[in-house]
């Protein structure tokens, strides 16, 4: 690449994060970056003709039906009322344990991300709802907001996850084995996510019993302690809301609503362990499955309507994933035709290193990009990139893929700027942003350890994989 080249890639990269701080949407900025560097490369012509080809030889893959089938699933499933029913559940099963109103909040995140695909749009739904849900509870803030915006991740890995399948469409890799490899990954990272409430829970408690022994009534420093910032940020009684429920009572769950979801799971998932059906055919599956319980817990009545503005939804939702992977389609043929990409990898493979510093040097670089984009747009963006990189030195692809779908959610909650984090902030102002990272760095750590358990055991990522007979 020469220094010419290098200077329009930098130019490029320059006007892409221009447009992203106007707030244009990703996949137009995406988009016109790219043409922008096509247009300095190869002139105008060159510029309308990827226009004129590259959104459809980007659409035009017959895989790609498993993204609309996967959304209209999900979305059926919210107007059949099902997320709210795992969380109903959920709260009432979980509120007799250490910080269970905000473990509820966290298996609601979890629902509603796995249902929609994207976290930030589960962090802008449940910011509100939750914290409110939490603090009444007797918890602070700022485990409010580490709830909310950890949560939010937890839709990347378990299936059916849309990023999972964008990474298999642009990496070739099997969608099915992906769905399934994320199983394992997803189920430690709630499990971890659970243990660091319980423990913050437990160790915030254990802080006001020593801190009201210490400021019995009547000694000088009572009123003071009850007025610092902490102070204000608890409850009065430690744990008294998820003993009593707190001022919210719990409702009465729906375990019809949560056998339904537990259906479309088996439906959706497991007809492709089985090898009962491809990718696409289990999500066409689950769409209907998802639809027939729509109809059959919504009012005859209203049945058109409810159909109708499902539809209207995910047809939304589909066009901006569309729009999403036809300006990363853009922005990564510009970046092929300068060379760019073959430099790096080139770089990288001169560089000499061992295969698993590789892995973590390529891992970091996710990180600044949850500063600019969502998980989405950083599969899309970064995946073409790494994959024939990590590839070369021997590494499984579907592992890969599972490592780099979590580290690209990672980057949303990770400071000084993570995505989730200011989204989080403008659904609740007065959360304010040191507490919100203060509130998420204890879900970071409980990510780093997850990430160094699927590097030192591959096998948790590739074990289900390998027992099913996914096609």
């Amino acid at each position: 690449m020469t220094a010419g080249t290098l200077v329009i890639v930098i130019a490029v990269l320059a006007l892409f994060l221009a447009l992203l701080a106007i707030r244009l949407h990703v996949g137009i900025a995406l988009m016109a970056a790219g043409l922008a560097g096509i247009v300095l490369l190869r002139g105008p012509e060159a510029a309308v003709s990827t226009v004129a080809n590259q959104p459809f030889s980007t659409a035009a893959d017959y895989s790609l039906t498993i993204i609309p089938l996967f959304i209209l699933m999900g979305v059926f499933a919210v107007r059949a009322r099902l997320a709210q029913a795992g969380f109903d559940l959920a709260s009432r099963v979980l509120r007799r344990l250490p910080g269970g109103t905000a473990l509820a909040s966290l298996s609601g995140s979890g629902l509603f991300a796995a249902v929609t695909g994207s976290s930030v749009a589960t962090v802008a739904t449940m910011a509100r709802v939750s914290t409110d849900a939490v603090t009444r509870a007797g918890h602070g803030i700022r485990l409010a907001a580490g709830v909310v915006c950890a949560g939010g991740t937890l839709g990347v890995l378990i299936p059916p996850s849309i990023v999972l399948v964008l990474y298999g469409v642009v990496t070739e890799e099997s969608i099915g084995h992906l769905l399934l490899a994320g199983i394992g990954p997803g189920l430690l990272t709630v499990l971890l996510y659970a243990a660091t409430i319980v423990l913050t829970v437990l160790v915030r408690r254990r802080r006001k019993t020593r801190a009201g022994a210490q400021d019995a009534p009547g000694t000088p420093d009572a009123r003071g302690a009850e007025e610092t910032p902490e102070a204000q940020e608890q409850a009065p009684a430690a744990g008294a809301g998820d003993r009593a429920g707190g001022d919210a009572p719990h409702p009465r769950p729906d375990i019809t609503g949560f056998l339904f979801l537990v259906v479309i799971f088996l439906v959706s998932v497991g007809t492709i362990y089985l090898g009962l059906a491809t990718a696409t055919e289990a999500a066409s599956f689950g769409a209907l499955s998802a639809l027939v319980i729509l109809l059959i817990r919504t009012r005859p009545p209203r049945w058109l309507r409810a159909v109708g503005d499902s539809v209207g939804e995910a047809v939304g939702l589909t066009a901006m994933t569309f729009l999403l992977m036809v300006g990363a389609g853009v922005f990564t043929y510009f970046l092929a035709l300068s060379g760019a990409s073959t430099a790096l990898v080139n770089a990288v493979i001169g560089a000499d290193l061992a295969p698993y510093a590789v892995l973590v040097l390529c891992l970091l670089l996710l990180l600044p990009l949850g500063m600019f984009l969502d998980g989405i747009s950083m599969i899309l963006v970064a995946a073409p990139l790494l994959h024939p990189i990590l590839v070369g030195y021997g590494f499984d692809g579907i592992w890969l893929g599972v490592l780099i779908v979590k580290v690209a959610e990672m980057a949303l909650i990770t400071p000084p700027v993570g995505m989730n984090a200011f989204v989080y902030s403008g659904a609740v102002p007065e959360a304010g942003l040191g507490r919100i990272f203060r509130g998420i760095l204890p879900f970071i750590a409980a990510d780093a350890v997850v990430v160094a358990a699927l590097i030192a055991f591959p096998e948790i990522v590739t074990l289900i994989p390998s027992l099913s007979s996914a096609r």
